[in-house]
């Protein structure tokens, strides 16, 4: 687990390359990100994302069921209405949820 926090380590080094290529207007889970590299732990890379995520798209990376991330969602908004990712309307108190049957990108489908 130390490895999450270590800027040089593997886990730190995947995660970010993973959302690095993440397209604008297209988004990934947590979950989905650390799968991309054959692991577990979407919470292992909100910690990356949190300690080494300035200057990743950082609002490319989601919540299960689409939500933006935690705290984030009025800055994400912005992001998403920039880039045209497809929205649709969520009784949560964003507001709103990314939607990932058009939004959801894996490093093979580009």
């Amino acid at each position: 687990m130390t490895r999450v926090f270590d800027a040089g380590g593997d886990y730190t080094d995947a995660v970010v390359a993973v959302v690095a290529t993440i397209p604008a207007g297209r988004v990934m889970t947590y979950g989905d990100v650390a799968w991309t590299f054959g692991h577990a732990g979407a919470r292992a890379v909100g910690m990356v994302m949190r300690y080494h995520g300035e200057g990743l798209p950082w609002w490319r990376v989601v919540r299960a069921g689409g939500h933006p991330p935690r705290g984030l969602s009025v800055e994400a908004r912005a992001h998403y209405d920039e880039e045209g990712t497809p929205l649709l309307p969520a009784p949560t108190p964003e507001g709103y949820r990314i939607d990932l049957r058009t939004a959801a990108w894996t490093p093979d489908a580009h």
